[in-house]
């Protein structure tokens, strides 16, 4: 990937079951032989799926997975209409929600914006560790 610059992936997809898979092979395609492309197609896939199962919205309704490079690191992004309210946060039990411990396991950092709807996004860096 080198010191390659802008938008990596922009997808929308409909809110529904086959978008994490649609996640995965957007990524696969976009990275190819990238050393980070295993941890950036999890992180993209848990990020969906999130947004499939908590953000309210409908299967008609869509959500967009965006990456992009920039100084050194892969942002992978996913917007959703956050209709139920529910914001991304980690979880406290042991219930299930391990999507976003995944994320924050292998992500240099990650966050949730609010601007129109709901924006989770998490970095990872293009530097071998």
């Amino acid at each position: 990937m080198g010191t390659q610059t802008g938008d990596l992936i922009r997808l929308e997809v409909r809110c529904n079951s086959d978008a994490p898979g649609l996640a995965r092979e957007a990524v696969d395609e976009a990275l190819g032989g990238c050393p980070v492309r295993q941890n950036a197609r999890l992180v993209a896939s848990e990020l969906v799926t999130n947004a499939v199962r908590y953000s309210g919205c409908s299967p008609e309704q869509l959500i967009e997975l965006r990456a992009n490079v920039q100084d050194g690191a892969l942002t992978i992004s996913v917007s959703d209409p956050c209709i139920s309210g529910q914001q991304a946060h980690l979880r406290d039990d042991d219930a299930g929600g391990y999507g976003l411990r995944i994320v924050d396991r292998l992500a240099r950092r990650w966050g949730a914006e609010h601007p129109d709807g709901q924006r989770v996004w998490a970095e990872l860096p293009l530097a071998a560790a």
